[in-house]
């Protein structure tokens, strides 16, 4: 096993948004987007959510994929592989929630496993449902695209008493719609009240938000993109050239050092004496 020093690269941003309905996700999502990037037309959105985004339209030319039932983990890795060979630098999906409670999502998927199966266990379902789910995780995570996921929280009614000891109705926002764990394969997840749309973060890999209460805007974004690009670039060890995470990963899994090409493949085989 050979070791090497720590080094943060310029891995692309993965960021989920949770709040309850008219916390301003969508909103805060495009804002954050175009931080990131600085360009509308740069920006996607998948859109699950009836065409909501269209609201946003006056904010700027961004593009928009319509998603409808059933919200299956297939059809949301097409877009996102769209997304990508579309050349967009920053991909909304809003919302992820539908992927796993709305119809046709991965909730479904093993509810009709579990009645299609001899002894009905929903448990077992799962085995055949998980890797469904987690090539959606992987597909988001591993694509070479900044990706901004929005998802739905379970809400709550609280009583408030305000200054003056009057009561009041608050809806809150409990845990994300979403198969438990993955805000934290996020580079940062954040949580939006719909009182004043404020934000904290339940993941913050960056450390740039932590412990802090603030409205998520487009200086956001740009906080983030320059995070990302104090980072390392990914390049061949051979020729120097930049490479994508992903064909970096894939090289490392396959040959043990990053390379961009077969020349340089048989470059490297050449110096090392292979």
């Amino acid at each position: 096993m050979e070791f090497r020093k720590a080094e943060r690269k310029q891995a692309k941003l993965k960021l989920g948004i949770a709040g309850v309905p008219g916390s301003g996700k969508t909103y805060s999502a495009l804002l954050m987007a175009y931080g990131i990037c600085g360009d509308w037309s740069k920006i996607a959105v998948i859109d699950t959510e009836n065409k909501s985004a269209d609201l946003y339209s006056h904010m700027g030319e961004f593009m928009t994929a319509d998603i409808s039932a059933p919200f299956t983990p297939a059809k949301y890795i097409e877009c996102i592989n769209s997304a990508v060979e579309a050349g967009f630098k920053v991909l909304i999906i809003d919302s992820l929630s539908h992927a796993w409670s709305g119809e046709g999502g991965l909730l479904d998927m093993q509810d009709k496993a579990a009645r299609a199966s001899k002894s009905g266990n929903s448990y077992t379902a799962w085995r055949n449902i998980t890797p469904e789910h987690n090539k959606l995780v992987n597909a988001i995570l591993q694509s070479d695209i900044d990706i901004i996921c929005t998802l739905r929280s379970k809400q709550a009614y609280i009583m408030t008493t305000d200054g003056n000891g009057k009561q009041n109705v608050k809806k809150v926002g409990l845990e994300p719609i979403f198969r438990e764990g993955f805000e934290y394969e996020c580079t940062v997840f954040f949580d939006i009240a719909q009182d004043g749309h404020l934000a904290t973060v339940t993941k913050d890999r960056t450390e740039l938000f932590d412990g802090k209460t603030f409205i998520p805007n487009e200086e956001t974004g740009k906080q983030l993109a320059a995070w990302r690009n104090s980072g390392q670039e990914y390049k061949c060890q051979v020729c120097g050239k930049a490479i994508t995470p992903d064909l970096y990963q894939k090289s490392i899994k396959k040959y043990g050092v990053p390379l961009c090409s077969a020349e340089c493949k048989a470059k490297y085989d050449e110096q090392s004496g292979k």
